[in-house]
C-alpha cells in the first residue's frame, strides 16, 4: 500500500489503531481457527485469517492476555473487509460488543499520545 493511501486511510479514522500481535482463536458458524489479531481500536479489529470472509459476516474472536493468567476476552466482529495478503487474508471488522474487560485491556495498551 503507498504512503498516500495509507495517510488517507489514517485520516479516515476516527479511533487510534494500535498495533498487535496477539494469538487469538475465530469461532464462525462452520469454522474454528486460529488467527492473528494485529491491531485493535476502541470499535475496531484487523486480524489474519487462512480463510476468507464476506463482508457482513459476524464472527468471534476470542484472545488471551497477560500469559493466559485472565479469562479470555470474546469479541463478536462485523467483518467490513477481506483482502488477500500473501497466504492469508487481512480482515478488518467493527466490534459489535464491547465488554468492560475489553475497554480496560484496550486502555492498557494504548500508549498515552496527545493527538492534536
Amino acid at each position: 500500500m503507498s504512503a498516500l493511501k495509507t495517510n488517507t486511510l489514517h485520516e479516515r479514522r476516527q479511533f487510534l489503531r494500535v498495533p498487535t500481535n496477539l494469538e487469538s482463536v475465530l469461532e464462525s458458524k462452520k469454522n474454528s481457527i486460529y488467527t492473528t489479531v494485529i491491531n485493535l481500536s476502541e470499535q475496531g479489529v484487523g486480524f489474519l485469517s487462512a480463510k476468507p470472509f464476506k463482508k457482513g459476516d459476524t464472527v468471534n474472536i476470542n484472545f488471551d492476555y497477560y500469559n493466559n493468567v485472565a479469562n479470555p476476552i470474546k469479541l463478536k466482529v462485523d467483518v467490513r473487509s477481506c483482502r488477500k495478503v500473501d497466504l492469508e487474508y487481512y480482515i478488518g471488522g467493527s466490534i459489535a460488543n464491547k465488554s468492560i474487560k475489553f475497554q480496560r485491556f484496550f486502555k492498557s495498551i494504548t500508549p498515552s499520545i496527545n493527538i492534536s
